[in-house]
């Protein structure tokens, strides 16, 4: 923890260094290169992946329901921490397609602080109504129903394990789960076609024009990106880690936890993590921050990656993690590595950029 706090106290006296620092005098960046090289080595990559692991996250599904047992529960569980792990890479690009038809709410309904779908999955098995079987009506049914949280539940709430046999209660909710895993396939795979080298918004993205309705010069979309980002970054930090930590081992709110009932809660944010680093380093930020203060970017990556080793490493389940005292201070000391390096980067790219925007990227408001 000392080695990870002296390097969130060096990114913060960069940081303050800035402040008083005079207008650089580099070039600004190549905003198009910044979009080409996150399109291609992070973003369009990450939509592939994703893509074949729900496909194989229905197949295995498809198998469970035709031949229940405790091997193609625990398949169809096995892909679904996979497939978890492909949507967890594309988490952090809350633009363009995912926004398109509130895909972004189907795939991923949370935070959902209320307990929403967990309630709206229990009518549904209560009343075994046939509409959610079918992923062309399903599709048309609150988003709660439809996208990797509901699937969690059905996976592993509770009478998850009567999937492993025969029994009518488990062939609804086999049919249900089958159905949902048909609707994240589909989902995933129209993400893929609408990244798609020869897509509308590819070309919007990648060639923005003045009268662009999204994006109107090539500088629109490095802060497109940078957003991206420094949400992904704050996301984690704050919704994911500070609001299940909470003020204390006794507030601690474990089950806020995206993914607490399959134990994904820490595999989601390190992958979270893992693409803000591959956005960052791939993307073209990180020569950004070098062209504005040389060394700097090794520090930004040593604190993400070493954010990610400790996230990694958490085995246990999320409920004991949050309160227990030495892991709780692990992850406080993670988040404040984690606010500094975000803090840092986005004052550097912001410069580098030659940015504006009207959030606070710190805070990722």
């Amino acid at each position: 923890m000392t080695r990870f706090l002296h390097s969130a106290l060096s990114l913060g006296i960069v940081a303050l260094a800035l402040g008083s620092a005079g207008p650089a005098a580099q070039a600004e960046a190549d905003h198009a290169a910044v979009a080409e090289a996150a399109l291609t080595k992070v973003i369009r990559p990450g939509y592939d992946a994703f893509a074949n692991d729900a496909a194989t996250l229905a197949a295995t599904t498809a198998v469970l329901c035709k031949d229940p047992s405790e091997k193609t529960l625990a398949d169809a569980r096995a892909a679904f921490a996979k497939a978890v792990d492909g949507w967890s890479a594309v988490e952090i690009f809350q633009f363009g397609p995912v926004n398109h038809e509130h895909r972004y709410e189907r795939l991923f309904f949370w935070p959902d602080r209320k307990g929403l779908g967990y309630r709206q999955v229990q009518r549904v098995l209560l009343a075994k109504d046939e509409s959610v079987t079918s992923v062309e009506t399903l599709a048309k049914k609150s988003v709660a129903l439809q996208g990797l949280p509901a699937l969690e539940i059905l996976l592993y709430g509770k009478g998850s394990d009567a999937l492993a046999s025969p029994g009518d209660d488990a062939v609804f909710r086999c049919r249900f789960a089958a159905a949902v895993t048909d609707n994240i396939a589909q989902l995933s795979k129209d993400l893929v076609e609408a990244w798609a080298p020869d897509a509308p918004f590819t070309k919007s993205f990648l060639e923005p024009e003045p009268d662009g309705v999204l994006y109107r010069a090539p500088k629109d979309v490095t802060l497109e990106l940078f957003k991206a980002f420094s949400s992904g970054v704050e996301r984690v930090r704050d919704q994911k880690l500070g609001r299940v930590l909470g003020e204390s081992a006794e507030r601690a709110r474990p089950r806020l936890a995206a993914f607490w009932r399959s134990g994904q809660t820490f595999p989601n944010m390190t992958v979270n993590l893992q693409s803000v680093q591959a956005l960052f380093v791939d993307g073209g930020f990180a020569a950004i921050v070098a062209d504005q203060s040389p060394g700097v970017e090794d520090s930004i990556v040593f604190d993400l990656k070493h954010s990610i080793d400790v996230l990694g490493a958490e085995t246990e389940p999320v409920a004991e993690a949050v309160t227990d005292p030495e892991q709780r201070g692990k992850l406080e000391a993670l988040r404040v590595g984690l606010k500094s390096a975000n803090t840092t980067a986005s004052g550097l790219i912001a410069e580098g950029a030659g940015l504006s925007f009207g959030f606070n990227a710190g805070d990722g408001d």
